[in-house]
């Protein structure tokens, strides 16, 4: 997978904030890739619809072994679930979870165009669904935030009952992602209130799993730090060694599957 940064269009600078916001961070793609995997697997075509009108699509990937466990994985800036949903799988491989992967709107099938409000209203829907539609209890459902994922998915723990959350080669406002990436950008134009995982991370009170690969140059390890010390206990960090920002599920350990086996399965770390 790829962290896709977009180049500054030419256009008005009306709002431009919140332009650049969702431009340079929300990468659509509507082409779909190989469903080869998914098709040997137990899982589940779903949609969902939001509460302003819009559908999602995605897949309720169903674990080996029964659980009443869940897990929101929440997808990064490009591509659609056609392609992200072999993350997920390959955490299943190690640990009887299910998982719900659905589309933000304007990826793959889903409708609507996509915008930071946008994707926040896409996890409300995806949570509502697993509560009302499949029967799910709060603290039963867990989420993982991956990169640009990191941030609905603290936005959606800071405002209902939840069970842990993973956030996984995230970053820390959207201001220091923007300043890394375009420095020269002026910092009126960027402000710290957009998308700032640091400031929300402060404001949830569940176990935290901060992840990170130590080769990361899309968004850099020291962010996974900060990330940590912001949050609350009970939180962990790992840095996998070697890992950059993509392809991340290769550098994974054995210490990260049990980690998240602890989370998923009994919602605490071990001491």
């Amino acid at each position: 997978m790829t962290f896709t940064i977009r180049k500054i269009p030419p256009s008005s600078f009306w709002n431009l904030q919140h332009i650049l916001r969702d431009y340079l961070l929300l990468s659509p793609s509507k082409k779909l890739y190989s469903l080869n995997q998914l098709s040997r697997v137990n899982h589940e075509e779903v949609y969902i619809k939001t509460f302003d009108g819009e559908t999602l699509h995605g897949y309720l990937l169903i674990a080996n072994k029964h659980s009443d466990k869940v897990a929101i994985f929440f997808h990064g800036n490009d591509f659609n679930v056609s392609k992200w949903y072999s993350a997920p799988l390959r955490i299943q491989e190690k640990i009887p979870i299910n998982f719900l992967i659905a589309d933000y709107r304007g990826y793959g099938k889903s409708t609507g165009s996509p915008t930071f409000q946008g994707i926040v209203l896409d996890a409300f829907a995806m949570y509502d669904y697993l509560i009302k539609n499949r029967g799910y209890k709060p603290e039963d459902i867990s989420l993982y935030g991956r990169s640009m994922g990191g941030a609905p998915a603290l936005e959606l723990a800071r405002k209902v009952k939840t069970g842990p959350v993973v956030i996984q080669s995230s970053f820390t406002t959207f201001t220091e992602l923007a300043h890394y990436h375009f420095p020269l950008i002026p910092n009126f134009v960027v402000k710290n209130d957009l998308f700032n995982l640091k400031d929300l991370i402060k404001k949830i009170n569940v176990p935290v799993l901060i992840s990170h690969g130590s080769a990361d140059r899309m968004a850099p390890v020291k962010w996974a730090y900060e990330l940590y010390d912001a949050a609350n206990e009970p939180k962990k960090l790992i840095i996998l060694n070697g890992a950059g920002h993509n392809s991340l599920t290769q550098y994974f350990t054995d210490e990260y599957y049990d980690t998240l086996r602890e989370l998923f399965l009994s919602s605490k770390f071990s001491s």
